[in-house]
Formats: C-alpha cells, sequence, structure tokens
C-alpha cells in the first residue's frame, strides 16, 4: 500500500476541496505544517466561518492528473 504525506495532498488539491467542501461550512480547516507534511490538528473558526480568499480558486484534477501526479511522488522516493 502507497502512503502519501499532507503536503502531497494539497498538490492533489485534496485539502483545498476538503475544506471548502466539507469543513469549512461546519467552521473547520484541515492546516498542515509544509515543512514536515503533516497535519495534526484541525483548526476551529472562533465565529465559525472559514472561507478562502477569491485568489483561491482552483479546480479539481481529474482522476488522470491524481495518478498521473501520484506516480511521480512516488518517484520522488
Amino acid at each position: 500500500m502507497k502512503k502519501i504525506n499532507w503536503n502531497h495532498m494539497s498538490e492533489l488539491g485534496l485539502i483545498e476541496r476538503i475544506n471548502r467542501e466539507i469543513l469549512h461550512p461546519l467552521g473547520l480547516a484541515i492546516c498542515r505544517q509544509v515543512e514536515s507534511g503533516v497535519s495534526e490538528k484541525i483548526l476551529v473558526a472562533d465565529d465559525g466561518v472559514f472561507e478562502y480568499g477569491p485568489e483561491i480558486n482552483s479546480k479539481p484534477l481529474t482522476y488522470e492528473q491524481v495518478q498521473k501526479k501520484l506516480m511521480e511522488f512516488e518517484n520522488e522516493k
């Protein structure tokens, strides 16, 4: 079984998608340490609201794009 870290999850656009579609409406957000690729916690908004700024507007990767990136991650080792 392969493993990826939270930096890879971010490169795949999955942290943004999970945040935007699931967690932000609940006042929660995944955060990670870029240096280590580790996520130790979920942030809880004081006012119950999280949202990305307008400059963060990416489109989800296709299945094929995700598979290609996963292969690239494996080749990094």
